[in-house]
Formats: C-alpha cells, structure tokens, sequence
C-alpha cells in the first residue's frame, strides 16, 4: 500500500470512528416512530393531550413528544363519558449496546431515542357512548 492511500485509510477510519461515536445505537438500530393513532367511535371527538386540547378530531396522528414521560390522551365528546388512555414510553433494549460506545448512550438519552411507544400503544381505538 502507497503512503499516501495509507494516509486516506487512517483518515477515513477516524473519521468514521468520530461518526460512529456521536450517534447512539437506538438513534441508528431503533424503533423510533412516535406517532400514536387516535380513533373514536363514534367518529369526530376531540382529543386533548396532556391537558392541551388538539385541533384535530378524531381520527388523528399525535406525536409524543416527551419520551421520558407519560402522556395522557383523553379523547371526549358532548353527551359521552370522556375516555382517557395514558401513553408510557418504554426502554428499548438495542440501547444496551451503548455499553460498547459510551457518547453514544448521551446521544440517545438527549435525543429521547433510549425510549419507545410500545407497539401495543400506537393506535388507540376508543369508544364512546357506550350503552
């Protein structure tokens, strides 16, 4: 090998160790999708997330926005009884492997990223007026 091409291949090596470590496993690996499916039936309820009413009815996509705490989501309509689905995030395990790169588990802890929407809390299917 050329001195030169050496000098490329140990440039490119840093530069990607660099690279590998500002990112976090659960950030590249992870399940990161933080969309929450709210549905009513009937149709047409409003939706209000932590204590902020949302200017869409349902059925709606919410965002949850703070992965290191609950969030509540009551969904209500006039005539009905309010319903209230609490929404807790959840630790993903590919985090672990941030053992291996420390920066790596900053990032995801700043990123919120360590945590997930449990799958079986991604579509809400709430149901009003019940008889």
């Amino acid at each position: 090998m050329k001195k030169k091409q050496f000098k490329q291949y140990v440039l490119a090596s840093v530069l990607a160790g660099i690279l590998l470590s500002t990112t976090g496993c659960s950030t590249m690996f992870g399940d990161n999708n933080r969309l929450v499916n709210v549905n009513s039936a009937p149709k047409g309820a409003k939706v209000i997330v932590n204590n902020v009413p949302v200017n869409d009815t349902t059925p709606t996509k919410i965002v949850v926005t703070s992965m290191f705490a609950p969030t509540i989501i009551n969904v209500e309509r006039r005539g009905c009884k309010t319903q209230t689905v609490v929404v807790q995030p959840e630790f993903q395990k590919v985090g672990l492997w941030n053992i291996l790169i420390f920066p790596g588990f900053i990032v995801d802890a700043v990123t919120g990223d360590m945590m997930k929407v449990p799958e079986a809390q991604r579509t809400l299917n709430v149901h009003l007026c019940q008889r």
